[in-house]
């Protein structure tokens, strides 16, 4: 009876532990992602922003945006991957259906910075930013990445 009794007690604990770590990962607050973004933006001028909410699937995942840039003007641009662990940006000359485009930001190179990253564009007339979900196991597993961009006029200097 007594083991019986500790069989019972550990398999609701290995149980209620594995309920547990699915919610291990930090909901996505999209508010709180772009009032971060917000606050690295500065002392830019807002001009827009993305917010995409996924879910991880099986396959590795991309979502490719297409941003204008404006010829007189510097611009930043901050990514927040807070909300998504292991969520890469690229940022590209070209889209992805050209086979000549070039990289010109990746930020493996800015993972040391942590989940709040800015880029500072050449002005161009387009830059492309790929959004790349890592594959994941876990398909509960729900992630949202934020891009913000600023720009600060140059002919006011």
């Amino acid at each position: 009876m007594y083991n019986k009794i500790i069989t019972l007690i550990f398999t609701i604990g290995i149980l209620s532990s594995l309920s547990f770590k699915s919610e291990d990962y930090m909901q996505c607050d999209v508010e709180e992602a772009l009032r971060a973004c917000k606050r690295k933006l500065i002392p830019f001028s807002f001009q827009d922003r993305k917010t995409i909410t996924f879910k991880y699937e099986a396959e590795e995942q991309m979502n490719e945006y297409e941003v204008q840039l404006f010829s007189g003007e510097r611009y930043r641009v901050v990514l927040n991957s807070t909300y998504s662990p292991g969520v890469e940006f690229e940022v590209y000359d070209k889209p992805k259906s050209r086979n000549s485009r070039k990289l010109l930001y990746n930020s493996r190179k800015d993972k040391e910075e942590g989940d709040l990253l800015m880029y500072h564009p050449e002005t161009m007339p387009y830059i492309y930013i790929d959004v790349i979900i890592p594959s994941s196991k876990n398909h509960d597993l729900e992630g949202c990445a934020t891009i913000m961009i600023g720009y600060e006029l140059t002919f006011l200097d």
